[in-house]
């Protein structure tokens, strides 16, 4: 019998696939493994790329092959997690047309997981009435990283906009709704302070975003 492509994917997501420490995440998502886009949405400062870099790790005590693009300057404190970056490719990218080129290159690569942080930094640059391409670069990031998301696990982190009446949502507009497979908020509770992480505006789970780990409360 022929291999089908469900066959082929099957044996990707065995090849690529890797142990995680964040059980929280993966039950929110319905497992982490290729085939997803994943969208880590919340404030600055609430621990989205905290949660990048654990991943990071968990991939590469998995022996498994990495990339982070980012959209600021790595630290070395960032990579604290990971004792060598042999499997970990960093790069940082200033505008969307440094991370198409990135995004292209990596079609090529066998990796398990790519992060993007801060991606609105990025798009967001080109969606005003000034860049009459703005759109279509959109259109041309969200395809990317479908793309890339045929043999890999893509993460990236977006910011929040105010929608009114104490309401949230993900920043880049409308049009960018339908790229992740699925989107998931990190907010801080506004009596508490502490945060929250929510799939589709249910309660999932109270967190505690720490350096070394991340624990449920």
């Amino acid at each position: 019998m022929f291999p089908t492509p469900c066959d082929w994917l099957l044996r990707q997501t065995e090849k690529l696939s890797f142990s995680n420490t964040l059980p929280v995440l993966d039950e929110l998502v319905a497992g982490l493994h290729p085939g997803q886009v994943i969208e880590l949405c919340g404030p600055s400062g609430v621990g989205k790329t905290k949660i990048c870099w654990h991943l990071i790790a968990d991939c590469f005590r998995s022996n498994k092959k990495s990339v982070f693009v980012s959209s600021r300057n790595i630290l070395l404190g960032d990579t604290s997690s990971i004792s060598n970056t042999k499997n970990c490719y960093l790069n940082h990218v200033t505008d969307v047309y440094s991370l198409l080129l990135t995004l292209a290159a990596l079609e090529s690569m066998e990796v398990s997981l790519i992060v993007v942080d801060g991606i609105q930094f990025l798009l967001q640059a080109v969606l005003g009435s000034a860049n009459f391409r703005g759109h279509s670069l959109l259109n041309e990031v969200r395809g990317a990283l479908s793309r890339l998301a045929v043999k890999s696990l893509v993460v990236y982190t977006n910011g929040i906009v105010s929608l009114g009446d104490g309401n949230h949502g993900p920043a880049l507009g409308r049009s960018w709704e339908l790229v992740p497979t699925v989107r998931v908020m990190v907010l801080p509770d506004p009596e508490s302070g502490k945060r929250m992480m929510w799939r589709d505006r249910m309660l999932a789970v109270e967190l505690t975003i720490k350096d070394t780990c991340v624990e449920i409360v």
